[in-house]
């Protein structure tokens, strides 16, 4: 399986610390799009989430480009376990319906289906919830061609658009691998070796002022969030009483 690396060309101490994570596999770099370089936005996305949703759909444009099947995208910021290269080396444990399968985990409480091996002592289980981060990824050539689809008209957050809220609702067809095989730096504490580097996320996000909203805005805000809350109550009850979900928190291990 082809591994698609994102990371930012000023960005070499991050360069050689996946390096060492990866551990001799093999992985095709992809020059991240730097934020810094972008005009101040509008309100909305930051520049630092457009640049980071754009550096994603390079990665699922250039599956598109070649002969595989799936990839496995990472960011440069992961800590990650024993057994990758295992899981990389063959597709042959992912769904034939699949769009893409989470690999890491941000260790908030999720909705889970049912669960069925992978590889080793790894299970992966249909994922209905959102679940944040887009740090680590299996994404099929079907589902490629559907995120771009997604985030072609309305850009969101990668994470936002790879695992959202109600997945089912959208056909997305996402998976998730538990226990998970990585985790961002910021999530691990120091003496795990996280906390090591600076999120651009969390910085400045060069936006430009928002404009005042005038009243009939509001109040069209305000219907669309009713309704999507009303749609969200449907969602959840059906993924209750229907498919018999589990609440848990994927661990990673």
């Amino acid at each position: 399986m082809k591994i698609f690396l994102i990371n930012l060309d000023r960005d070499a101490v991050r360069l050689t610390h996946m390096r060492d994570q990866l551990d001799g596999v093999a992985f095709e770099r992809i020059s991240a799009v730097d934020g810094s370089s972008f005009p101040p936005t509008a309100k909305g996305l930051t520049r630092f989430e457009l640049a980071c949703l754009e550096s994603h759909r390079i990665a699922w444009r250039q599956l598109l480009d070649g002969p595989e099947d799936s990839a496995c995208i990472v960011e440069d910021d992961l800590h990650i376990w024993p057994g990758f290269a295992a899981l990389t080396e063959s597709a042959s444990w992912i769904p034939r319906d699949a769009h893409s399968i989470k690999l890491d985990t941000y260790l908030q409480k999720v909705e889970l289906g049912d669960k069925q091996v992978a590889v080793g002592k790894r299970q992966i289980a249909r994922l209905y919830s959102r679940h944040q981060s887009s740090a680590a990824y299996i994404v099929t050539r079907e589902g490629a061609a559907r995120y771009l689809d997604l985030t072609a008209g309305a850009p969101l957050p990668a994470d936002y658009a790879l695992f959202p809220n109600h997945p089912r609702r959208l056909g997305l067809r996402i998976y998730q691998l538990t226990p998970a095989i990585a985790i961002q730096d910021h999530l691990l504490e120091s003496s795990q070796g996280g906390k090591a580097f600076a999120t651009a996320m969390a910085a400045a996000d060069g936006s430009a002022p928002a404009r005042r909203s005038s009243t009939l805005e509001k109040l069209g805000r305000e219907s669309i969030r009713l309704a999507s809350q009303a749609a969200d109550l449907v969602e959840w009850t059906y993924q209750k009483a229907v498919l018999g979900l589990e609440t848990t928190t994927v661990g990673v291990g």
